[in-house]
């Protein structure tokens, strides 16, 4: 880890910038440095993980001090954009940049949590990964590929979880908590590819009334007490689908064929 709360080099010397209190890993000695710049000197792979929004001053600050050709891998959780800057910073410095992308809860794996890596310097990070106990996959690219895939992940996952926060609100306002919690997780664990497919088939061919709808959700909420900030979104969204259809779909085998009624094409979900 590199950056304003704390940084880890892998190198000749490996150190830690600020005042994190950390213990030796895998036989590495590790030491507490007062600087970026002394923690990254004379490394040959250094690893940034910081929050998202102190990844490129972590990198300004750090590029002038890395040695020729090392390996810099940004892991923070920042724009495709941010990532290119950085890449900018590193090759400037006369350094190898990698964009990664951390791709699950840490907690659950640890060291061997899946990250992405793109950019001019993803095999040899995921060389380096491997030999080190990482699950590293490159996919090459440009630097701020992996972010975009961890970044649209995020478009869903945490929406979903959003979702989920305000109808779960919602259920104990109007007293049906019990029953939204077995439907919840009814829904979830029973979805598989052509219930997705139903989603999103469904919201094309019945944007308008489920526009109605969703706002009839939003008018209940509201008197519930309970903001209506993804309900009144989704409504939006139908909105928008109404004016310029729907992304396209992959064609799959549990596609409808063209001319066949959607399962979706009845009133309901």
């Amino acid at each position: 880890m590199e950056g304003p709360a704390g940084g880890l080099a892998e190198g000749p010397a490996e150190g830690l910038a600020g005042g994190l209190a950390v213990e030796p890993v895998g036989g590495l000695a590790v030491g507490l440095v007062g600087s970026n710049a002394e923690a990254v000197r004379g490394a040959e792979v250094v690893i940034a993980v910081t929050a998202g929004a102190d990844s490129l001053a972590a990198c300004a600050e750090s590029a002038p001090h890395l040695r020729p050709g090392a390996l810099y891998a940004d892991l923070s959780t920042a724009a495709p954009r941010d990532k290119r800057e950085i890449a900018a910073l590193v090759e400037a410095a006369g350094a190898v940049a990698v964009g990664g992308a951390i791709m699950a809860p840490v907690p659950l794996r640890g060291l061997a949590t899946l990250i992405l890596a793109s950019g001019a310097g993803a095999e040899r990070f995921a060389a380096f990964g491997r030999a080190h106990g990482m699950d590293v996959t490159p996919i090459g690219g440009d630097p701020g590929d992996a972010a975009a895939r961890k970044l649209l992940r995020s478009v869903l996952v945490k929406g979903l979880s959003a979702l989920a926060v305000e109808a779960r609100a919602a259920a104990e306002a109007a007293g049906l908590a019990e029953w939204f919690w077995e439907h919840l997780v009814e829904t979830v664990t029973s979805a598989d590819e052509r219930f997705v497919r139903r989603l999103l088939e469904g919201a094309g061919q019945h944007a308008v009334r489920r526009v109605h709808e969703m706002g009839a959700a939003t008018r209940m909420l509201e008197e519930l007490h309970v903001p209506p900030t993804m309900t009144a979104a989704t409504a939006a969204t139908l909105r928008r689908v109404t004016e310029t259809g729907l992304p396209p779909l992959p064609r799959g085998d549990r596609s409808p064929e063209p001319g066949t009624i959607s399962p979706d094409s009845t009133p309901g979900p």
